[in-house]
Formats: structure tokens, sequence, C-alpha cells
């Protein structure tokens, strides 16, 4: 009977502490790996607005020094070439001349005019020309841009200028007779122009490809790139247009009573297509009419030397008025050239630098007494104009020059 007892005792303490693990595995769970929350409020994204950036084709930072134009490659420090093209109306049309940068046309003996085209690179231009002599003033002008000149000939004069200013600042030129600083075997007569009887002085031409070879072979001899101490000077804006200026539709530019030049406004295209001798001024290797984004006049000193042949002088240093158009308007300018070597400057009235719009430029170097004519009504005069005997009253035939 005890025994029984103490077995029920026994049995009666083991379900007790049974009942006791149960209660407490219910109030105590297993432990587990502690996990942090941390509450955070919801992100909305706002959506974005502005346009997908553009993919650009190259390297933006690269520009063309004469234009504002971006390019491929790196440009800029290239010494241009400048090259006399042959603007007498029996020569036309000229070849190559729509790839220029910078036009220089100024008048000559006998009232016509010739171009100095400026190329920041000629890589495949092709042919240009005819190419014919240059002028003491032209040969400043492409000291100016310390550019490497590109000629057939010249003035005694210009052949003095050529020879001081190699000395001076490095000058090269590419003259195809044997009195400039190189005689350069890159040209050749066009034999289909003296088969179709051009005369031989508006024969003569050269190409890109002979030029840039001809300066690899002698990169040696021949400086290629600017000077340390060169600089360029004009800025270029996308709208060229003067914030005050008047209308410039049309613009007549009286060189002498043989030559004028007409730029004609294209509001489609944004710039000037360029006329003279009453048509279009063309490119005959593509037959598209030049065009160009600023047309400047530059009004200055022009006199007859009275020498065998009738040349000019033109004064291109100091300062003086003329006028800048660019997108159908213009305003009235001073231009400053303190020396040779620099390049012109530009100012509006109130002294502000004048900006070029991105493109080409046509620059129109003038005697202060010539006509320029803006949408048919001729501006007034600058009062140093004083009114001299005309350069030419006839048309030109005879072009002989040395």
């Amino acid at each position: 009977m005890k025994k029984l007892l103490s077995l029920l005792l026994a049995l009666a303490m083991v379900l007790a502490l049974a009942s006791c693990a149960t209660a407490q595995a219910e109030e105590e769970p297993e432990e587990s790996a502690e996990v942090s929350v941390v509450e955070v409020e919801p992100v909305v994204e706002e959506e974005d607005e502005s346009e997908p950036e553009e993919e650009l084709p190259f390297d933006w930072s690269y520009i063309n020094p004469l234009t504002g134009e971006a390019t491929e490659e790196d440009i800029s420090n290239n010494r241009p070439i400048a090259i006399m093209l042959n603007n007498i109306k029996q020569a036309l049309p000229q070849y190559g001349n729509s790839q220029a940068d910078v036009y220089y046309e100024v008048p000559e003996e006998g009232g016509i005019t010739r171009i100095m085209a400026l190329y920041q690179d000629v890589t495949d231009v092709g042919a240009i020309g005819s190419i014919r002599s240059t002028r003491p003033y032209y040969v400043r002008l492409a000291v100016a841009a310390d550019s490497i000149l590109v000629h057939a000939g010249g003035s005694t004069a210009a052949y003095n200028v050529i020879k001081d200013y190699m000395y001076k600042y490095g000058l090269v030129d590419l003259d195809y007779l044997s009195k400039g600083t190189r005689t350069a075997d890159i040209f050749y007569r066009d034999s289909g122009r003296l088969a179709s009887g051009y005369a031989s002085e508006h024969t003569l031409f050269t190409t890109s490809d002979n030029i840039q070879t001809y300066l690899e072979e002698h990169s040696d001899e021949i400086r290629l790139e600017h000077k340390d101490d060169y600089e360029y000077v004009h800025y270029f804006v996308e709208d060229g247009a003067p914030v005050n200026g008047d209308s410039a539709e049309t613009i007549d530019v009286s060189f002498s009573g043989y030559k004028g030049t007409t730029f004609t406004y294209d509001s489609e295209a944004g710039n000037y297509k360029v006329s003279e001798f009453g048509s279009a001024y063309v490119d005959g290797t593509t037959g598209s009419q030049v065009s160009v984004e600023n047309v400047v006049v530059i009004q200055t000193k022009i006199e007859a030397l009275n020498d065998a042949k009738n040349h000019v002088a033109v004064y291109l240093t100091g300062t003086g008025s003329g006028y800048f158009a660019c997108n159908g308007k213009y305003e009235k300018i001073t231009w400053v050239k303190e020396k040779a070597k620099y390049t012109y400057q530009f100012y509006d009235e109130d002294g502000n630098v004048v900006d070029l719009g991105v493109g080409k430029t046509y620059v129109c170097i003038v005697g202060p007494e010539r006509d320029i004519t803006m949408d048919g009504v001729v501006l007034e005069k600058p009062e140093d104009a004083e009114e001299t005997e005309d350069l030419a009253n006839f048309e030109v035939t005879d072009d002989n020059e040395d």
C-alpha cells in the first residue's frame, strides 16, 4: 500500500513539472537572430522634364578660329593658307572659292579688284584658282593672319614688303615665279581653259593636295603652326545681328566704276549670297553661289601712285569708319589696326567689341568716297571722304601685270 502511494505521488510530481515546463515555453519563445527594422518614407521620383542630351557627332571643343564653327579635328593652331584669286570678269569662274573662311576684296590698278581667300584648312578643297599676283597691302593682310601666302608674282613694292616681312614676322609665300621667298612646284596651267580660249594669265591653278604635299615635304623648313604669341581677336555668336541695327537685306559695295559687289540676304539660310558683275559669284567646281554670314566694309584712304602701271596705295593701319552686317541688319563701326601684324578689331558706336556671327566673313576695303548702299539707300559718307577721279570709268579688258 505504501508503495502504491509513493508511486502515485511521484507520478503527480512529474505531471506537475511537465505542466510548468509547457507554460514557461508558451511565455518564453525560442531565441532567434535579431532583425533591425527601420521605417523609411517612400520616395516618389519626379519626372525629368529636361530634354535628353543631344549626342554630338564630334568634340565641340574644336573650333575653327576664322569662323567659330566646330571642327572634327583641332585645326586652331594651323597657319591659314592665303590665296590670291583672280577676280577680273574674263577670268571667272573661280574654283575652290566657296570653301574659303574669310575673303578680302580690295581694289587694284585700273579699278579691278582681287580677292585674297583665307583657308584655315584646305583639306579636300580640290582645284583652286585662277591665281594671280599680289600687292603690298595683301602681303600685310596675310601677315596679320600669320598665314602662308600663295600667289603668282607681284609688284616691285610687294616683293620689297615680302622680303622685309620674311625676317620680321616669318612670312612664307609660295610663289609661281622665282622672286618670292619660295618658288613652289604646286602650280599648273589648266589645259581646258587654254583650249577654250582663256588668256594665259587666267589659267594658273593649284590644288589643295599640292599645297599640303609641299608643306609636308618641307615641314622642317616652314613653320606650319602659329607663333606662340599669336592671338585671334574675333569672337563669334550664334546670332551676330546688331542689336539695334537697321535693315540690310541688300548691300551694294562700289569699289570703282568697273567693280561692285552685292550681298543679298537669304532669311531661310541665314546668310548673304554674293554677286558680282550682275551675276552670282559662284564656285566653278560645284556651281554653287558663294555665301557668307558676315559682311564688313572698311573705309580707308586709297590713292593712285601714278606709276607706270597705275598701282594704288591702300592704307590699312590706324583707325577709321565702316559697316558690319549680319542676319539682315547692319550697324556703323569703327575699325582699329595698330600695326601690319595685327588683325582688324571692330567696335560699335558705344565702343563695344563687335561679335561676328558664326560662319564666313567677307571684308570689303574701299575708299571713303565710294558708295555703300543698304536696301537701296546710299549711306552718308565719312567726313574725311574726298571726291577723287574714279579708278575706272570703263570696263578693263587688259590685266597685264608683273
